[in-house]
């Protein structure tokens, strides 16, 4: 009995493999289709997707441009190329059995448009491996001895992003925050700075009022002291902010844009390109946007206005023009300058996050607010004067008026505050102009790509200050906000106004010049020679000097550069009159930085990173002694290790992320000395990654992203007695991206944290906020 159900057992197996083997053999082979996707001046199109439509199934072009599908039941197909910026093709194609097909595309776009519009659809979005205004002129960033970090436009938009402070907070080694006079500023290095260069010019933006990420392509943060290219207008020691913005190209495109969220958030944008002729030789693009939105705090408001439209025309083949127009209005509360009493330092509060007053609580009305208009005019000339060099003469205008309404709240005793007002009227204009001429040339052999420059900018400001005292207040008891009413009584009845006129100049020129000493190996050197006028009350004139210099060496050409530099960079000291009645002229402070490290770029653009040590000595910082006296001995020191990293380990999947250490403290001073620089985190974190899936799958076009900030402690005052505590915020976001339009959700401070920024403020940053977008593509 057992044997014959074996030997059912045997026989059914048997009968199985036959049918099975038999429908293998009666099926007719499969083929397959294969070819190149190209651009239009024959380079590889990296990243496009190629679809079998009728099956759904497809891959995405490799580094050479090179596809291949396979495994496909003979039979008539359409074929589909697409990607994000490129027009879609379609193509009929006939697999035949066991044979592979081959078809090539060519694309309508150069290689360069291919490569501004991300075609890629998601693999190597958050990467940019060159820039044409971090040594002012093309550079790739493996050869390049600076450390720059970049934020790209892929990135904001994956994340929802809204304000420019979300943005920064992006940059390895940032720590964002809003300051009270209303501009924006991250911590480099251990040093503040502003977004105060747009593509490489001096840009009226972060000083009295903030801006809009509407019109940014990339923000480009060189770190390191940079006054060398860029002069101290615009740098700090720690280093530059520099916003590329959006330009026209030869497409007729566009998309708008609203979200919705949090606070009343209610935001359009707007952006539209278009060919103006034929020829496509007169190209324009407008940007706008009309954000509104209430604050976190229990009172408060920031709308924000912005019209950008930009302007190119294509002379001929050498000569091209482009004009930028930006009107920016800003409507909103600034954020409350705190301050302590000595007496609350000494005795009372040790760490913000212990003041006895809800973390929400405004104390200045929603209508004690702050108005800003600003214009900005831009015009470039670049001319070809040959294939190896480059005119580029530019020119800006730049006016800003502001009435400013601010609170000084001041801590007399842990529950007490006094509240202060100050009103603020300021008129600025910023007039320059900056030619650079570029050089690609061999001497003897060895290469060189160079820049010469002369730069001239010249600034007036105008400025009104008044002030009053409001009231003193118990924070245990309830709390009214400050109006601007009460503001103005205080400030009519103190009866004080002062006018602070402001008008000054810099006359500069400079060189750098990058040598292949071999194909491995290259040498940079810089120099910036600066003249200061600066005219007032108390006029006076100091001319700068500031060197540079760096060598790269590549083990592996074009992947893996080791490097090294030596930067410098100052700040104009203004005469000081002393306590006994004297008057001291002082130099211009320096800060000289060495450093060095290692970059990749490699593995097929999958990697791109820097590690890397820097020190930065400043030697003849002032400081002031107990009696009020000014010296110019002063001695800082800021030191750290420096991690930055953007990788695509997949088709899809995007990571960036960064780790700096950094350790600023005063060495030499009359006080404080050896302790930590005020709101300078030692350890700073930051990453963000993203997946999205891709034409082969059947969640194409779904998204995910995930990231977070991690900052230290840091110090309230120069003393260190008031800690401000270190935080952990995680952000996400889902999206859905169609060839017609996008959709999304981004989820901030997911945990609802609470937290303070590390600046002078100390204020208390949002909870967790949900932003939902919808974009329309046309």
């Amino acid at each position: 009995m057992k044997y014959k159900q074996t030997s059912i057992g045997v026989f059914i197996v048997f009968f199985l493999v036959v049918i099975n083997a038999t429908s293998i053999f009666a099926q007719p082979k499969k083929g397959s289709v294969s070819g190149r996707v190209t651009t239009k001046d024959g380079r590889a199109a990296t990243g496009v997707d190629i679809v079998v439509k009728d099956l759904n199934k497809g891959t995405n072009s490799d580094e050479k441009g090179e596809y291949i599908i396979a495994n496909l039941v003979p039979g008539q197909y359409i074929l589909k190329i697409s990607g994000l910026g490129i027009a879609n093709q379609e193509r009929k194609i006939i697999i035949s059995e066991g044979k592979r097909q081959k078809e090539d595309f060519k694309l309508d776009i150069s290689f360069k448009q291919l490569e501004d519009v991300v075609v890629n659809a998601g693999q190597y979005n958050y990467q940019t491996d060159h820039s044409l205004d971090v040594a002012k002129m093309p550079l790739k960033n493996i050869d390049n001895p600076q450390v720059y970090s970049v934020v790209t436009k892929e990135l904001l938009q994956d994340q929802f992003n809204t304000n420019i402070t979300q943005a920064l907070n992006n940059v390895p080694g940032a720590v964002a925050s809003t300051d009270p006079a209303g501009g924006v500023s991250i911590t480099v290095r251990g040093f503040t700075s502003e977004p105060s260069a747009r593509n490489g010019l001096p840009f009226i933006a972060a000083g009295r009022s903030s801006l809009d990420p509407v019109n940014i392509e990339r923000i480009e943060v060189l770190k390191g002291p940079t006054a060398t290219l860029f002069g101290n207008a615009i740098t700090s020691y720690g280093g530059a902010v520099n916003l590329v913005t959006k330009k026209p190209f030869e497409d007729f495109k566009g998309e708008v844009s609203y979200s919705m969220g949090s606070w009343s958030l209610n935001r359009v944008t707007t952006d539209i390109n278009t060919p103006l002729n034929a020829e496509k030789t007169a190209l324009l693009r407008v940007n706008a946007v009309a954000n509104k939105q209430n604050s976190y705090m229990s009172a408060g408001h920031m709308n924000r206005y912005a019209f950008d439209p930009s302007l190119l025309l294509k002379v001929n083949d050498r000569l091209t023009l482009s004009f930028d127009l930006e009107l920016y209005r800003e409507d909103g509360n600034r954020v409350p300058y705190l301050r302590f009493d000595s007496l609350v330092m000494n005795n009372g509060v040790k760490n913000v996050s212990d003041l006895p007053i809800g973390y929400r609580t405004a104390l200045y009305a929603d209508n004690f607010n702050a108005i800003v208009n600003t214009q900005r005019a831009y015009f470039q000339a670049s001319y070809e004067i040959s294939k190896n060099w480059t005119s580029l003469t530019n020119l800006s205008v730049n006016n800003e008026n502001v009435i400013s309404y601010q609170g000084y709240p001041t801590f007399y005793n842990i529950d007490s505050i006094n509240r202060s007002v100050s009103l603020y009227g300021v008129a600025t204009t910023n007039f320059d102009i900056q030619h650079n001429l570029q050089g690609d040339f061999t001497i003897g052999g060895i290469r060189n790509r160079f820049v010469w420059g002369l730069d001239y900018l010249y600034s007036k400001s105008d400025m009104t200050y008044s002030s009053g005292f409001i009231d003193g207040i118990n924070i245990q008891k309830t709390i009214i906000p400050v109006t601007k009413e009460q503001a103005d009584y205080a400030i009519s009845s103190n009866g004080y106004v002062a006018l602070y006129p402001s008008e000054w100049l810099h006359y500069a020129t400079y060189f750098s010049d990058l040598a292949n000493i071999t194909d491995r190996l290259m040498a940079l050197a810089s120099v910036r020679v600066d003249r200061y006028e600066r005219n007032g009350i108390a006029p006076y004139g100091q001319t700068s000097a500031a060197p540079r210099f760096g060598l790269v060496y590549q083990p592996i050409k074009g992947v893996l550069s080791l490097f090294c530099n030596y930067m410098s960079g100052f700040q104009n000291n203004s005469p000081s009159v002393q306590p006994d009645g004297t008057q001291v002229n002082f130099k211009a402070s320096y800060a000289r930085q060495w450093e060095t490290g290692v970059k990749v770029d490699g593995f097929s653009k999958r990697l791109a990173a820097s590690l890397s040590y820097y020190n930065i000595d400043i030697n003849d910082a002032l400081r002031t002694d107990g009696s009020g006296f000014v010296y110019q001995d002063g001695k800082q020191r800021s030191k750290g290790i420096e991690l930055d990293i953007t990788a695509s380990p997949a088709p899809g999947l995007n990571v960036t992320g960064g780790y700096v250490y950094n350790d600023n403290r005063y060495i030499k001073a009359s006080s404080n000395e050896g302790k930590q620089t005020q709101f300078n985190p030692k350890n700073i974190a930051n990453f963000w990654m993203s997946y999205k899936f891709l034409a082969q799958s059947a969640l194409k076009g779904f998204g995910i992203g995930f990231g977070g900030n991690y900052s230290d402690q840091s110090y309230y005052d120069a003393s260190n007695t008031i800690i401000v505590p270190s935080y952990t915020v995680f952000n996400g976001s889902v999206f859905f991206e169609h060839e017609k339009w996008r959709a999304g959700i981004a989820l901030n401070n997911i945990d609802n944290k609470k937290y303070w920024s590390h600046s002078f403020t100390a204020n208390p940053q949002p909870l967790r906020q949900v932003t939902a977008s919808v974009t329309l593509k046309f």
